[in-house]
């Protein structure tokens, strides 16, 4: 099947289900985008309120939701008198007034290239780590600077899912979901192994190809089938400037 996208002129294209570089479907088969999968079981981080996953109805019904998770909420203790959550990693944005922490590793990581995270991002696609949200807590809110974005009304306002940020820089810091929050990597000062991603997801939609040997998914991972990564048809978009093109006056 002919795929309607860019390709490199010069690059070597590759015809097939997905590309020729070697990568086996990963095991899991039931992870989506907001659903952890079964696989990989929460850990206990400490929440003992009610509900078990804050908002997992989505919309705007957790009046509190400021003091749930992912936000303002503070973890049970162990025999020990610790806290049950154990921060691993910790996040904020460009300007520091906001800043979260993280218990334990991310459930999943993905690249995704739909129509929506490309005009919210302002960039050819979205990298984000997925956390289950009570592994999440906030660590500062500098002068109220916590925003939340609902794309389903279009409102700046709590209903879930919406996208969170900071007011002061406009910095993005991650998507909350009905069980889920997917982080942005380039908020955490580094990018640990374990925050690489699986797969790319909405490979179908993309506006660039990546070659990086991973799994492209034309929808949802697992849901969908698995693409080449290097398209058939040279697109109609602006061509790319060959090597012996001389400079536009």
């Amino acid at each position: 099947m002919p795929l309607t996208t860019n390709a490199h002129p010069e690059s070597q294209a590759k015809t097939g289900p997905h590309s020729s570089i070697y990568h086996p479907p990963p095991e899991d088969h039931t992870h989506h985008q907001d659903h952890p999968s079964d696989k990989k079981s929460i850990p206990d981080t400490g929440w003992r309120g009610s509900p078990p996953i804050p908002s997992s109805n989505g919309g705007d019904s957790e009046k509190d939701w400021m003091s749930k998770p992912p936000y303002n909420w503070t973890p049970a203790r162990g025999q020990d008198g610790e806290e049950l959550f154990k921060t691993k990693y910790e996040s904020s944005c460009w300007c520091g007034a906001v800043r979260f922490a993280f218990s334990g590793d991310p459930l999943d990581a993905k690249h995704c290239h739909c129509r929506q995270c490309q005009r919210l991002h302002g960039a050819p696609f979205q990298w984000a780590v997925i956390f289950p949200k009570t592994s999440v807590r906030l660590l500062q809110n500098n002068s109220d600077a916590l925003h939340c974005f609902s794309t389903t009304t279009k409102h700046a306002a709590h209903h879930v899912p919406c996208k969170v940020s900071c007011n002061i820089c406009r910095a993005p810091l991650f998507d909350e979901g009905k069980r889920t929050v997917l982080a942005y990597p380039s908020h955490y000062g580094g990018v640990p192994l374990e925050f690489q991603p699986s797969c790319h997801i909405f490979y179908g939609e993309r506006v660039m190809e990546v070659c990086d040997g991973i799994p492209k998914w034309r929808g949802h991972k697992n849901d969908s089938e698995l693409m080449q990564e290097m398209s058939d048809v040279v697109g109609v978009m602006p061509r790319y400037k060959r090597h012996n093109e001389e400079p536009q006056p």
